[in-house]
């Protein structure tokens, strides 16, 4: 029998997030109560602060911070809940008007409370300083620091609140757009109508046969929207070109790397070694083709183990696993991590109309992080579920920093991802004896890594 014939259970398709420490339900009082009032309290804020900030001292620049830093973790918590609640479920008409309420909602906020960056922002740099090392200020340093890096390129208030006007029925829509054209998206593969999630896995068969079918449904499949995903993309390259262009960024990349709290010659540097290791890449390459014993690398032999060997793993062990190697490097990581698995923080099961891949959403400061996967049972994925775990823990324990400065940049996000990755993959290599199947594990790594920075998917 194909393989997909019987999907056997792994014990995730019933793990499932509870949202209710963010909203109960889209119906929740509390969230319709927070829609109503949020943009009377921004409204309020304006009109205490507006045309003002450059006459604050550090004690009343402290408040209006504070008062700034609630009306924004209240709209992203609108926010937070209205997209996590849609990723379940793209196809879900309720859902998707809630997010889109919530996008809405959260243009016009930002459109009422754009004056005070604006106005932070044209401060003179000797006055700018002066309140950045005030004592008052000391708590929200990092925020007032890395914000003004963006003064060059921050338009005038008018300007900046007709991009966020424009920004619901831009970017984000077709963002949104897209999303939803996968997450409905059907492969047909040996009979069966597979989620891109399932077909996807099947790239990683050791049965070459399979692979080349599931590769060619993936093909056929995109290639029936070939013109959708075509026009998504360059309406969203053209958006950020025009963006760029408005806020004279230097070039593409500066928005970015400003973003990532990096500097332009750094991310040069970094891309120019890169470059300079292809040669290391087709070695790779090479290498797993001899020990495929194939006369020549086809796309669809990319992700192909050099093993037959294909062991799944129940979501039960998996747990266990990614626990006893996060405790193993401190107990607290591991005591952090275990919340999200007794708390239902996770939404693991893959079903219909939920959109592909895993990310973890930190969400706001006064609540916690939530991990979004696709459990199939691989080892891949188990170690996504540690990459994801890693995130969440940095988030979890960011959060006291407040709004305005717990979130992270990739740069510094990616690396706490990745190191709970690596735990966990040291874990998978000590139980092995065989060191054929130890280099079997260390390949897999190697290509996940690949398919990790090509964006989690083959």
């Amino acid at each position: 029998m194909a393989e997909g014939k019987t999907k056997k259970k792994n014990g995730a398709e019933e793990v499932v997030w509870d949202l209710s420490d963010l909203y109960s339900s889209p119906k929740d009082p509390a969230l319709n109560r927070d829609r109503k009032t949020l943009i009377k309290e921004a409204e309020k804020f304006s009109n205490d602060y507006r045309g003002r900030i450059s006459r604050l001292d550090p004690e009343a620049f402290l408040k209006a911070l504070e008062r700034y830093e609630q009306l924004v973790e209240r709209v992203r918590k609108i926010g937070s809940y209205a997209h996590l609640i849609w990723s379940t479920d793209t196809g879900n008409s309720d859902y998707g008007k809630l997010l889109q309420e919530s996008n809405e909602l959260g243009s016009e906020v930002s459109q009422i409370l754009v004056f005070f960056d604006v106005e932070w922002l044209k401060i003179d740099e000797e006055s700018a300083d002066k309140l950045i090392r005030s004592k008052a200020l000391q708590p929200y340093r990092h925020y007032l620091v890395t914000s003004r890096r963006y003064r060059e390129h921050t338009l005038e208030e008018g300007q900046e609140q007709v991009m966020s006007a424009k920004a619901v029925t831009g970017r984000t829509a077709w963002v949104r757009f897209f999303d939803e054209l996968m997450g409905r998206s059907r492969y047909s593969l040996d009979g069966e109508e597979l989620t891109q999630q399932e077909v996807l896995n099947r790239l990683h068969s050791s049965d070459r046969n399979l692979r080349e079918r599931a590769h060619a449904s993936v093909t056929s499949t995109l290639r029936g929207m070939e013109k959708e995903l075509a026009y998504v993309f360059n309406t969203v390259l053209a958006d950020k070109h025009t963006t760029d262009k408005l806020r004279g960024y230097s070039s593409w990349l500066q928005s970015r790397n400003l973003a990532n709290q990096i500097d332009d010659s750094s991310v040069e540097a970094l891309i120019g070694s890169v470059q300079e290791s292809y040669p290391v890449v087709q070695r790779y390459y090479e290498l797993k083709r001899g020990l495929l014993g194939l006369d020549s690398m086809m796309d669809f032999d990319r992700y192909a183990p050099i093993a037959k060997s294909e062991q799944k793993m129940e979501w039960g062990e998996a747990k266990k696993l990614v626990l006893d190697a996060f405790g193993r490097f401190h107990p607290e990581m591991k005591r952090v991590a275990g919340l999200f698995f007794e708390k239902n923080w996770i939404d693991a099961a893959i079903r219909p109309g939920k959109r592909g891949g895993a990310y973890s959403a930190s969400t706001v400061a006064s609540v916690h992080p939530y991990v979004f996967l696709n459990y199939d049972g691989t080892l891949r994925d188990v170690q996504t579920l540690a990459h994801e775990l890693g995130h969440g823990v940095h988030q979890y324990l960011s959060r006291n920093r407040g709004e305005l400065q717990a979130s992270t940049p990739l740069t510094t996000a990616e690396t706490a991802s990745v190191f709970a990755e690596m735990l966990v993959f040291e874990e998978l290599m000590a139980r092995l004896e065989d060191p054929s199947e130890q280099l079997a594990l260390l390949m897999g790594k190697i290509d996940d890594s690949l398919q990790l920075f090509s964006g989690r998917s083959p």
